[in-house]
């Protein structure tokens, strides 16, 4: 008998090393280890799954290695190969097909059981250590865990091997099998000689691991666990024995239980009714990194859990379906399932993903994918999910696309330039890449056209055209989900612009790249016009980027001239001047006779307001918490010059605070009744909110101007709305810590309709109002040392505008003429109906005529006729000047739940996560990505 099974324990152990180096050697080595590695090494993928991969090829490697010298010592390999080799492999697949993302729970119990098994396998070689106090103890508190976790492993694959036991069992006496050698008797008799023995050993061979190997792991580490134990408390005494084993035990329990405390179940009861007062929201503050790390915890639930407990029923139905029990009694076995699986559940309901981001929103006043793309993007990557390709809040800051090339070219033509910006992408991922800016210009500035190509022919280049912004993004957007080349370039602020273009060609793989050609590329140019600073020709200035990146690699010519690294700027903020500003006035007649002039101003033409009453509204949303310092000195400055004496024949400010639900928005009209130390920051409300907020106070009366103190925002949280924002005095935006990205368009309507303007501090704003007022009605603005001065016609008809430029003579690209219609669109905007599509109309055929991007009209490139066309049905909608908040949302596959039914029959399970697991790192490695 003892033969028979020494036999036996070597047989086991052989064909399953012989089956492990097959499927590593052959499967993972090849179409999984050598993809990973190399998708680690571009940082697509973490480096703990190429660590799990690494150890399910190295297991069975070295195991076999180990085999050989122990092939005369039988029970050690069976000991070798279910207490370290089988569960080892298995928890390194498991890692690597079923675990994603993990948390605190889970590492403890993955990593208890690799430190069991760690000390078993010591323990199998070298036996106690009793000449070494040290490692005795160290000994003593590892098997302790080893004894606890082979409990605990024991019962949690015991749900498994009971009906796996009953389903192999109730085949082999259903006798079903025989008829399956009688037919192949029947149909073909020489196939008996190779199914029949086959048959009995994949059986046989199947059941040595799914049935045998629970049990024998929890018999090996536990009678492991306990000899150690007995014999420490033989040397040292049972009394240090226990209190050494206890204290260990004790210490994991406590950890255990910790860590099953979720932190989202505390932070949705935290947020579960609005704060209604400065306590209540101040102790919500004083909370905000646990609530922070709760709601962050539901958004990815389904990326570091594999179920949830109300979803988590396959042991039930496994019970039910193979064994027949009643579903009372399935549901008890399911719930004790449940409680060995909590380090792996999570608590509560699938719907909390959405839940957890439209809390963050509302509590950080930022999106949750833009305030915590660190932590999600290692969630996703964690798994086998494919992004879109379109770049959203995700990909701020990653580097993807190269810059390869970026050229400047200021054609200067007295105090104005014409600039060319040529930049040269290349990819670094195998798939196609958006490149996306955010950027700002001078107030003045106007940008007139971009072209895209794949080589640096200029001749050869897919050209611009001016469409209703409403239509030129609808038609981008339809393209990038289809992956076909467009580039889009768009006005969304007074000084604000966004550019982008898609795709940047995928990057060929040596599998691809056989003949070593040269990467593909993108190119860009985009031009615009500036008028001269007295520091020089002003660049575009970043405020956001997706995608791109640059590096020591990045050549660069400003001028023809090479210049070194920038470091992580994207470009100076100026390029020199020949000369300096002439001081002379310029003037450009557009057809219609309307009449623009460019005269220039001296540091004595500004003045601060004078008999002026203006309404400041302070944004009091969470964001603003780190301007406190700056609205504090805002508040001081105007009640230094004059605000705050309720004198309104010199200067007088009413405060408007605003409120997040919950709170009550306040006005002051005694500014020295505000003590800016004392605001609470709190909650999320976009630009339209806080305006409405105001509205409803300001009652009946009036103001020479709005101003209203933010930040940068978050224009992604902005809503769509078909509303305009109806103001009687002019809205000016005061953005502390710097410009926002973008507005929404009926925010920028808003602005520019009521002859408002943006700024980065109060002074300024002021200086602008008064200075305009004191210059006369026909000035349309104050900006970059000019005063832009409309002059109508007297019978000016915004109706007949579009027929007249139509039959006007080509403009002169080299002159004024694109930077006047600029001011003229400006000037327009502040009379026209913005509801009205005739009016609309009328500003935009000026914008298509000089060729301009404006905030109603955009530069889209299209590079077929079919996108040509589609372009001129958008333009024919009523809809074509409706545009969306492009909010950047990715819309992320959420993960399959591998645990809830319809489950896979128990013998199918390891077959079909292997199976699985292989398909999916083919398709994560060489599919394209898929755009929703």
């Amino acid at each position: 008998m003892k033969v028979w099974l020494h036999g036996l324990f070597s047989v086991i152990f052989w064909l399953w090393n012989l089956t492990f180096l097959g499927t590593v050697y052959l499967g993972i080595l090849p179409w999984i280890a050598i993809p990973l590695i190399q998708a680690t090494v571009e940082g697509i993928i973490p480096l703990e799954f190429t660590l799990a991969v690494t150890g399910a090829i190295a297991i069975p490697t070295v195991c076999t290695g180990i085999g050989m010298k122990l092939r005369k010592h039988p029970l050690q390999l069976i000991r070798l190969f279910y207490g370290v080799e089988a569960p080892l492999f298995t928890l390194c697949l498991v890692r690597l097909f079923m675990l994603r993302e993990m948390t605190a729970a889970s590492n403890l119990i993955v990593g208890t059981a690799l430190v069991a098994m760690a000390a078993f396998a010591l323990e199998l070689f070298y036996g106690y250590a009793k000449g070494d106090r040290k490692l005795a103890w160290l000994q003593l508190a590892t098997h302790s865990l080893m004894l606890l976790m082979g409990l605990y492993l024991g019962a949690l694959l015991l749900f498994y091997v009971v009906p796996f036991t009953g389903f192999f069992t109730a085949y082999l006496i259903s006798f079903n099998w025989i008829q399956s050698i009688i037919n192949i008797f029947r149909y073909n008799h020489w196939n008996v000689i190779w199914w029949i023995p086959f048959s009995f050993f994949l059986w046989g061979f199947s059941a040595t691991l799914f049935i045998a190997m629970p049990s024998a792991l929890a018999t090996f580490h536990i009678y492991s666990g306990y000899k150690i134990i007995q014999q420490f408390a033989a040397q040292y005494g049972r009394k240090w024995a226990m209190f050494g084993s206890g204290f260990v035990v004790t210490a994991w329990m406590v950890l255990f239980l910790a860590f099953q405390q979720q932190p989202q179940i505390q932070a949705f009861k935290s947020l579960e009714n609005p704060a209604s007062t400065d306590r209540e929201r101040q102790e919500l503050l004083a909370k905000s990194d646990s609530i922070r790390q709760g709601l962050l915890n539901a958004y990815l639930l389904s990326y570091r859990y594999l179920s949830t407990h109300e979803d988590n029923n396959h042991i039930r139905a496994m019970y039910q379906d193979i064994l027949g029990v009643e579903e009372p009694a399935a549901q008890v076995l399911q719930n004790w399932y449940n409680g060995l699986m909590s380090p792996f559940l999570y608590q509560g309901s699938r719907e909390d993903s959405e839940k957890a981001a439209t809390l963050y929103a509302e509590f950080f006043d930022t999106p949750i994918q833009k305030g915590e793309a660190k932590t999600i993007l290692h969630a996703v990557q964690s798994t086998f999910n494919q992004e879109e390709a379109k770049a959203g809040l995700l990909n701020i800051n990653e580097q993807r696309v190269l810059l390869k090339q970026q050229e400047i070219t200021v054609t200067e033509r007295g105090d104005w330039a014409d600039v060319e910006l040529y930049e040269v992408y290349e990819n670094q991922t195998p798939q196609d890449e958006e490149v996306f800016y955010y950027f700002s210009l001078p107030e003045s500035a106007v940008l007139t056209g971009v072209w895209l190509n794949e080589t640096a022919d200029r001749s050869d280049r897919y050209v611009f055209q001016i469409s209703p912004r409403g239509a030129a993004q609808q038609v981008y957007n339809d393209q990038v989900r289809r992956n076909i080349d467009p580039a889009l370039l768009e006005q969304v602020g007074p000084r604000q612009y966004r550019l982008r273009v898609f795709p940047v060609p995928a990057r060929l793989t040596s599998f691809d790249n056989t003949n070593r050609q040269e990467q593909p590329k993108q190119h860009l140019w985009l031009t615009y016009k500036v008028m001269q600073s007295a520091q020089g020709w002003a660049m575009p200035q970043l405020a956001e980027k997706r995608n791109v990146f640059w590096n020591r690699k990045t050549q660069r010519q400003y001028n023809g001239e090479t210049v070194k690294r920038l470091g992580d700027a994207w470009m100076p903020e100026f390029l020199p001047a020949t000369n300096s500003p002439s001081g002379t006035t310029h003037q450009v007649t557009f057809p219609g006779d309307y009449q623009i002039s460019a005269q220039p101003l001296t540091e004595t033409d500004y003045i601060l307001p004078q008999g002026k009453r203006i309404a400041v509204i302070v944004d009091r949303s969470y964001s603003m918490r780190s301007h406190g310092k700056e609205v504090t000195e805002t508040v001081n400055w105007l009640k230094q010059t004059g605000f705050a004496d309720n004198r309104f024949d010199n200067n007088d400010a009413d405060i408007y605070l605003t409120a997040s639900p919950g709170a009550i928005p306040l006005r002051l009209d005694n500014l020295n009744e505000l003590n800016p130390a004392k605001i609470t920051y709190y909650g999320s409300l976009n630009y339209r909110e806080m305006l409405q907020q105001f509205q409803e106070l300001q009652g009946e009366t009036t103001y020479d101007a709005v101003a209203l103190i933010s930040d940068r925002g978050s224009y992604e949280l902005a809503k769509d709305s078909s509303d305009l924002l109806t103001l009687s005095s002019p809205l000016w935006m005061v953005h502390l810590g710097g410009l926002p990205r973008a507005y929404d368009d009926g925010t920028l309507q808003a602005i520019q309709g009521t002859g408002g303007g943006v700024s980065t501090d109060l002074e300024t704003v002021l200086q602008r109002i008064a200075t305009t007022a004191k210059l006369g009605p026909s000035t349309v603005s104050v900006v970059d040392g000019y005063r832009w001065v409309v002059e109508k016609p007297a019978k000016a008809d915004l109706a007949t505008l579009p027929k007249t430029l139509a039959t006007a003579t080509v403009p002169d690209k080299a002159g004024l003429e694109s930077l006047a219609a600029r001011q003229l669109i400006l000037g327009l905007s502040k009379q026209m109906d913005a509801a009205s599509i005739a009016d609309l109309d009328a500003i935009h055929a000026i914008a298509k005529r000089y060729e301009i991007v404006s905030p109603y009209s955009s530069a889209i490139v299209l590079v077929n006729e079919e996108q040509k066309q589609q372009l001129k049905e958008a333009e024919s909608r009523s809809d074509r000047f409706n545009r969306e908040i492009e909010d950047g949302k990715e819309e992320l596959q959420q993960p399959d739940d591998m645990m809830s039914v319809p489950v896979p029959e128990p013998h199918q399970w390891v077959g079909m996560i292997g199976a699985t697991g292989l398909l999916i790192f083919a398709k994560r490695k060489w599919g394209k990505k898929s755009v929703e």
